[in-house]
């Protein structure tokens, strides 16, 4: 499709004329349909500034009004809506929680496919939605649902964002308030033991290690975010909010820590990656924390023990100055 065919057919989704639409721009009445005309037919192609208003004026996402490359997850995804449209591609399952996160390593790229899933799992819950309304219209139903992939993904990374927004508003004054109680971690022993108090709570979570093309050596801890808005105990709640204070303390020290939002079948998930090498070899050892915390009540002492000494030994073993390593770490990679 090409150009002025996408241009065509969202002015027409929003039942507006050529002139209308021109008019919308920033045109002249004079010239407003003419233009518009020129743009749909592609004897003309829209400069950088023009597109732009288009975008705004047709109420879509910039990516609707780009030349398919196939180089993201969006591209990708416009490929499968132009199969759909004119090869009958039809989306019905996705199999997205077959996806292990708890592999040692999870690649740049399967990190990339895990989004990918995230907006095909949407896809189809948006188009079985749109399209089973049972309200008898089924031209409104259909021109709903074209102008809901015309949006894509503005409205999926705007629905991500008010869910981000949500655990900031829901978290921000209790993390807030630990600027005058609580005491700075130093070292990955204090790291280590506020993750260990946060498993203690009963929150669920998982950790894993990322490498990425260009960062290696990202520590990952991926949530529910039902879970976190709708806490099962006060202390989950207080222990949750600890673990974003120490997260505000590493930034502060200049840790880079990116924050990810998916959709699956089991809803909604917020991943946190921390970009420090050394504290990524720390995964191995809370995942085995996790573990013993969900087994302990079925294990004897001499187990419970043995596991005790073997994770003091890995507490105190390379205990780092976090703040220190943060800076050769980061002085490094420039």
């Amino acid at each position: 499709m090409t150009l002025g065919e996408k241009i065509k057919e969202y002015r027409l989704l929003h039942n507006m004329t050529q002139k209308e639409l021109g008019i919308k721009v920033g045109f002249s009445t004079v010239t407003a349909d003419t233009r518009i005309r020129q743009y749909e037919k592609d004897t003309m192609a829209p400069k950088s500034e023009i597109r732009n208003k288009l975008i705004q004026a047709l109420d879509v996402d910039p990516s609707a009004l780009s030349e398919i490359d196939i180089r993201s997850n969006e591209d990708i995804v416009r490929v499968f809506f132009f199969m759909e449209d004119y090869l009958g591609l039809e989306v019905e399952k996705i199999d997205f929680d077959n996806f292990n996160f708890n592999q040692e390593k999870v690649s740049y790229e399967k990190r990339e496919i895990q989004t990918l899933n995230s907006y095909m799992y949407i896809w189809q819950q948006q188009k079985k939605n749109l399209l089973s309304t049972g309200t008898g219209n089924e031209k409104d139903s259909l021109r709903e649902y074209e102008l809901w992939k015309s949006r894509f993904p503005r409205d999926i990374r705007n629905y991500w964002n008010s869910l981000s927004e949500k655990i900031d508003s829901y978290y921000s004054p209790l993390v807030n308030s630990f600027d005058e109680s609580k005491e700075k971690i130093v070292c990955s022993s204090d790291f280590l033991t506020q993750i260990r108090k946060m498993i203690g709570s009963g929150l669920d979570f998982k950790v894993g290690s990322e490498s990425r093309l260009r960062n290696k050596g990202y520590l990952t801890f991926t949530f529910q975010i039902s879970e976190l808005l709708t806490p099962a105990s006060k202390e989950a709640e207080i222990q949750f909010a600890e673990f974003l204070y120490d997260l505000k303390t590493l930034e502060s020290y200049g840790m880079t820590i990116d924050r990810t939002i998916l959709t699956s079948q089991t809803g909604n998930s917020i991943t946190y990656h921390l970009l420090l090498n050394p504290l990524m070899t720390k995964d191995s050892i809370i995942e085995e924390l996790i573990e013993f915390e969900k087994n302990k009540e079925t294990m004897n002492d001499f187990s419970i023990e043995i596991f005790e000494k073997k994770f003091n030994n890995e507490f105190h073993a390379f205990n780092l100055n976090l703040q220190e390593e943060i800076k050769i770490y980061y002085q490094n990679k420039q």
